[in-house]
């Protein structure tokens, strides 16, 4: 990245705008949510309730695909379209985007809201590129800067933007690139970020992504059940991949936009009603379920895990178009809460190396997660949890190699 006073000051600027486009969209779903969740239900007597209106959003979701398009963009399709065509359409696609991941958001969806903000960001960069006559290589590193700032926005995690500039460069010969780029990243996440809670403060909105863990009491027997947690951790990471594989061949086999999101609607709806945990992408509730984990049955903790994991790729697959990143750490804490309550020697620990193992798998990228996760548990668990994420990555990155030569 080029390193210049007009390149900085529009970084900062970017940052800003990045701030306050998460805050004013996170806000504007929050109110759908609550007149949807709370103030209807209150003047309406309905049994299964969650049943009916997660299936009345599945309706609007399945005829919003059918007649509008396939919205809103995945991250990924955000990415491929712009390395392919070097742009972000925009032309009604931002439009399309918002009131997509509204929708899904507003019913209940098992999904967060950065790769509908992420596409919404791309088109906005996009359109600004188209009339301040930017280079491709420009644009190229603006929305890179813009991602590393949602993403660290919106996941409270200020050094995720700069851990993706450390991912990126971990394996190049120029430092001084690397560093400018680090440097980049770290101002346009600070004005993010800025922007972002000097305007959280006008609307109301409760204590997003943050874990509550048992005080820190160092137990020797804890060194017994750190490998075992790895082991859990990883292996349930691979079985919400396997689900996401499982859900994607469902639909491909059944390619009717009305009846999957109708489909998804209904299982949601249905797990929706056994418990309010399904539901939503978990970051506003995971502060509020930790808190009462340790008073839940093993049953109870497994099953909000593995079906919480199952639900997400249910409404990805199925047309709800939305994030993985939260449903994922939430359903892998839940799991991690579960091996803890039955090895309780620094149950906090057993929580931070499982969590670390399985968002790793799910990621494939272990700056990135250690750093989603540093704040979320005590300090002193960081060197375990960057420790756990480089291993499970170089683990994974060498049995794909040799999978790869073998066949």
């Amino acid at each position: 990245m080029n390193f210049n006073l007009v390149f900085v000051f529009y970084s900062c600027l970017l940052g800003l705008i990045v701030g306050a486009l998460a805050s004013l969209f996170l806000a504007l779903s929050n109110l759908l949510i609550h007149v949807t969740w709370t103030t209807i239900p209150e003047q309406l007597d309905t049994p299964f309730y969650p049943f009916w209106i997660c299936l009345f959003g599945g309706l609007l979701i399945g005829l919003f695909q059918t007649y509008i398009g396939d919205y809103p963009r995945t991250m990924h399709q955000t990415l491929e379209e712009f390395k392919t065509t070097g742009r972000v359409a925009y032309e009604g696609a931002v439009v399309k985007n918002t009131v997509a991941a509204l929708l899904v958001l507003t019913f209940g969806a098992s999904l967060g809201p950065e790769a509908a903000l992420i596409s919404i960001l791309g088109g906005l960069m996009t359109w600004a590129g188209d009339r301040m006559t930017w280079t491709l290589q420009k644009k190229k590193e603006l929305l890179d800067l813009g991602i590393g700032a949602m993403l660290s926005t919106i996941f409270y995690a200020p050094l995720i933007g700069v851990s993706e500039a450390l991912e990126d460069g971990v394996n190049r010969t120029n430092f001084k690139r690397t560093s400018i780029k680090v440097l980049l990243y770290a101002l346009t996440t600070a004005c993010g970020i800025f922007a972002f809670t000097t305007l959280n403060r006008l609307f109301p909105h409760e204590i997003l992504f943050s874990i509550s863990t048992p005080n820190v009491n160092w137990t020797v027997e804890v060194m017994y059940f750190l490998l075992p947690a790895v082991m859990i951790g990883t292996g349930f990471g691979y079985l919400f991949l396997l689900f996401g594989r499982w859900t994607d061949s469902v639909a491909r086999n059944y390619p009717h936009p009305l009846g999957l999101a109708l489909a998804a609607g209904a299982i949601l709806g249905l797990f929706g009603s056994m418990s309010s945990y399904f539901l939503f992408s978990g970051e506003q509730k995971i502060l509020e379920f930790s808190r009462i984990a340790f008073d839940q049955s093993v049953f109870f903790l497994i099953s909000i895990a593995v079906g919480k994991a199952f639900l997400t790729h249910v409404c990805f697959s199925f047309g709800w178009r939305g994030g993985k990143i939260f449903p994922a750490v939430f359903s892998s804490t839940a799991m991690a809460f579960a091996l803890a309550s039955v090895f309780p020697y620094t149950p906090g620990l057993l929580i931070a190396v499982s969590v670390a193992a399985s968002c790793t798998v799910i990621l494939k990228q272990p700056f990135v997660t250690a750093t989603l996760l540093l704040f979320l548990f005590p300090l002193q668990f960081f060197p375990f949890i960057l420790v756990v994420a480089w291993l499970i990555h170089q683990g994974a990155t060498r049995l794909t190699n040799h999978t790869t030569r073998t066949t």
